[in-house]
């Protein structure tokens, strides 16, 4: 349960992520600071799936060694 709830969240994030990189990229930044913005809440996008992607890992693990 908790995997597929993980996961679920980081299908998510993805697509929050690429609307993200999307928007960047049809220029909806108005000036450097919305840029700046934007590239800080992707970054953040990222770290947060490595994160849930390194609980799965250790999930995995748990129940392998059970």
């Amino acid at each position: 349960m908790q995997e597929e709830t993980l996961r679920l969240l980081s299908e998510k994030i993805e697509e929050r992520r690429k609307e993200m990189i999307e928007s960047l990229g049809d220029g909806t930044a108005d000036n450097f600071g919305a840029y700046q913005h934007a590239c800080g809440v992707v970054r953040g996008y990222l770290m947060v799936q490595s994160m849930i992607a390194e609980g799965l890992r250790s999930l995995k693990q748990e129940d392998e060694d059970e």
